[in-house]
């Protein structure tokens, strides 16, 4: 072996045992992604969906074999359209799905609803939200809804 290449591989080794950096600690930076960020409605009379947030937290570590911070690496926080005031379903813990979409789930116990958020591949820059409504009352029609939003 080469004498510099040698030297470079002991200061190399050294360097890990000193800083305490271990080979399976997973150390990247994460980009912001596109969804992050508070969405309005693009139709200002909609019946149905009025604001969308969406909050990513970077998990780029791993602490004790776990992502670190601890929790899901997103949010969603959701308001309907209501009078006089918009009804705010509150934030909810949820994942980007192998799909793309990143998925929460909302129980309210009168309905459980799924909401899919992806950024729209035909409407360039605007957030394309799905939401499915299962009402626990048998007689009520379940129902989704697809809505549009971008950013104020």
């Amino acid at each position: 072996m080469e004498p510099r290449l040698a030297r470079f591989l002991v200061l190399a080794f050294l360097a890990i045992t000193l800083l305490g950096i271990s080979p399976g600690a997973a150390m990247a930076l994460c980009a912001d992604p596109p969804e992050d960020g508070q969405w309005t409605n693009t139709d200002s009379g909609t019946s149905s969906l009025t604001r969308i947030d969406l909050r990513f937290v970077c998990q780029d570590q791993i602490l004790n074999g776990q992502p670190y911070p601890p929790g899901p690496p997103w949010y969603i926080h959701v308001f309907g359209k209501c009078h006089p005031t918009d009804c705010d379903w509150g934030e909810v813990g949820a994942q980007r799905l192998t799909s793309g979409h990143i998925y929460g789930f909302y129980d309210q116990g009168f309905a459980k609803r799924y909401v899919y958020a992806r950024m729209s591949q035909y409407r360039p820059g605007q957030l394309w939200v799905y939401t499915y409504t299962d009402f626990a009352d048998p007689n009520r029609p379940d129902y989704d809804t697809q809505n549009w939003f971008s950013m104020p």
